[in-house]
């Protein structure tokens, strides 16, 4: 059942809503457009965060989801970052998304991925967060960002390889052990 608030805004509201889309950046690679999240990718969002190939702590709900979702995309607004919806560039199937953000109780700037089972093994995720990464380093001096991975996500813990991350147990053990911290390579202005 699709609740009031996943529809889209209409009449002024969807002029309002269409030109604050229009600033936030749109990112392209070889294959894939990263562009500003519309209510509409929620179910797709809800879709993956409440599979169980996504790992929470305790069980989750698809207000949970919806909440999560804001907070991503409330991150523009407060940070300067947030989530993308991830496409492919040829026909604009949605993938999934990246984010740049801190949530609430991280402690620092976190690059994340998250995809639809059909859009994981192909290199999709890392070649998002790369471009996402790239453009945080040039526009916002966001120039090494972690990734919080769950001890069980050895998928995302493999992606964040072959971006050039590495373990921070450092800051793990800040953290009380709670996830992996993924610390990415610093970055220059490309």
């Amino acid at each position: 059942m699709t609740l009031p608030c996943e529809m889209p805004a209409t009449g002024p509201a969807a002029e309002m809503v269409a030109s604050l889309q229009a600033i936030l950046p749109r990112l392209t690679t070889d294959r894939l457009c990263l562009r500003a999240p519309t209510v509409t990718d929620f179910a797709a969002y809800a879709d993956i965060y409440l599979s169980p190939r996504w790992l929470h702590d305790a069980p989750q709900t698809r207000h949970d989801a919806w909440l999560d979702f804001c907070e991503m995309a409330a991150g523009w607004l407060w940070r300067g970052a947030g989530i993308l919806s991830v496409e492919l560039s040829e026909d604009r199937t949605l993938l999934g998304f990246v984010v740049l953000n801190i949530e609430y109780g991280d402690p620092e700037m976190e690059l994340g991925w998250m995809l639809t089972a059909s859009a994981e093994g192909q290199g999709y995720a890392t070649e998002a967060a790369k471009a996402l990464r790239n453009w945080a380093a040039d526009e916002i001096g966001v120039t090494q960002p972690v990734s919080y991975i769950s001890h069980d996500n050895n998928r995302s813990a493999a992606t964040a390889e072959q971006l050039g991350a590495s373990r921070d147990t450092a800051a793990e053990a800040d953290l009380d052990q709670l996830c992996q911290v993924w610390r990415h390579p610093k970055a220059g202005v490309h």
